[in-house]
């Protein structure tokens, strides 16, 4: 059960904050739903059922498993190389089944790639979602600053 003011992830949306408990009527059926509202767009707010959580949320990580997903290094450039429809189904799987360990990696990739080469618009579109994904719940845990946290990550990102 989340209360008024809990922080949860939320996939794709990253860190939302749970900001009211309401009643919604739905296809003819009145249901209880958590509104949650993005630390990161105040403009994004998602209703979930009060009693289907698991869904699509989970709490936030702890310090240490967020230390350990930024020292992960991508595997290579192959994939870069697939076509579209390919990356567009393994980037979509990697957030929606809340992978961050592979988030993490395709982003170092792309950032990297970006830095030399262009990226696709489909590729930059995704980037920055994973990056509102990923990175919000990585500056909320560590105690940072959203915007800031992205800017430095591209520095250390491009220069490791």
């Amino acid at each position: 059960m989340l209360s008024i003011g809990d922080k949860v992830v939320h996939s794709p949306e990253g860190v939302c904050k749970v900001e009211e408990i309401c009643i919604l009527e739905m296809q003819k059926q009145k249901r209880k739903y958590y509104r949650l509202r993005s630390i990161v767009d105040d403009k994004i707010v998602v209703y979930i059922p009060t009693d289907n959580t698991k869904i699509q949320t989970r709490e936030l990580k702890s310090r240490e498993e967020i230390q350990s997903i930024l020292q992960l290094e991508p595997d290579g450039t192959k994939f870069l190389q697939q076509n579209m429809q390919k990356r567009a189904a393994v980037q979509k799987k990697a957030i929606y089944e809340d992978n961050s360990a592979l988030v993490m990696k395709l982003i170092k990739l792309y950032v990297r790639k970006n830095e030399q080469a262009y990226l696709s618009i489909m590729d930059k579109n995704w980037l920055k979602l994973a990056e509102r994904y990923l990175f919000s719940e990585i500056a909320e845990v560590m105690g940072c600053e959203y915007a800031a946290f992205v800017q430095e990550s591209h520095r250390n990102i491009c220069f490791s």
